[in-house]
């Protein structure tokens, strides 16, 4: 992977193609998925506004499975059905699943079906769907990702990206990002707006962390003595916008690969 040449595709093609991203999340963590959505140079739509949702017109979705209801989940299992009959790939967001039996069987189901192109979730949501606590990221990202057939990344100190045979470890973690919430979920967002313009979804996942963790750089070097983590978020969606439209002043020498 030549990680600058690549990095500029994908996001030249962002800004070229704005693609469409709808979302199936929740209340809490929507307008800023949107935001992101916006500053990454891709346009945000959410499931709910549809009526038949087989006939989504959508260049990625996104899901997350906190906070779903029994009629949301029915219709994102439909709307995922959709997207792999039309080779629409599917971000899955995991976040949450460990505090409800119905989350978790529900983010089961859509890895064993195949609807899946990229997973994300802590290190403890991915050990609890395959089984294994090793406490080791970088053998549990392979394993879920060899097991459901998609690409994994586990998130913590570091972010781990698997396709099951190629693993890369991110390892520039912003302090500040701890102090908001959903970071968890632009991470996700960020993935679904990569997918949305290229087939390579091991690209995909690894360019959305890229944005994310060179963004929060970014807004950290803007903050103030006077500022908190409200000014760091605003100015997060800054970085994202800056990151993809000045891509040739990223750094990738805290990249490991495997």
């Amino acid at each position: 992977m030549d990680f600058k040449a690549d990095f500029g595709k994908i996001v030249g093609a962002l800004r070229e193609e704005g693609p469409v991203i709808c979302h199936f999340t929740n209340y809490l963590i929507g307008e800023s998925c949107a935001d992101a959505t916006l500053a990454a140079g891709a346009f945000p739509v959410f499931g709910d506004m549809y009526g038949d949702k087989r006939e989504i017109s959508a260049d990625a979705l996104l899901f997350t499975v906190n906070m779903m209801t029994p009629k949301k989940i029915t219709t994102m299992s439909k709307a995922a059905e959709s997207a792999k009959d039309k080779g629409i790939p599917v971000i899955l967001d995991l976040g949450g699943i460990m505090t409800s039996s119905i989350w978790f069987r529900f983010a089961r189901k859509l890895l064993e079906k195949g609807y899946v192109s990229i997973a994300r979730g802590s290190q403890n949501e991915c050990e609890a769907l395959i089984e294994n606590n090793t406490g080791k990221a970088l053998q549990i990202a392979k394993d879920a990702a060899t097991e459901f057939k998609s690409i994994f990344i586990v998130s913590g100190g570091t972010n781990t990206i698997s396709n099951g045979k190629q693993t890369i470890v991110l390892n520039n973690n912003q302090p500040m990002l701890n102090d908001i919430n959903c970071v968890s979920a632009l991470i996700s967002t960020l993935c679904a707006c990569c997918s949305a313009v290229t087939k390579d979804m091991f690209s995909a996942a690894v360019f959305g962390v890229v944005v994310i963790e060179q963004a929060a750089e970014l807004a950290a070097s803007l903050i103030e003595k006077k500022d908190g983590p409200a000014m760091f978020k605003v100015r997060l969606f800054d970085g994202i916008y800056h990151i993809t439209t000045k891509w040739e002043v990223i750094n990738f020498n805290s990249t490991k690969q495997n």
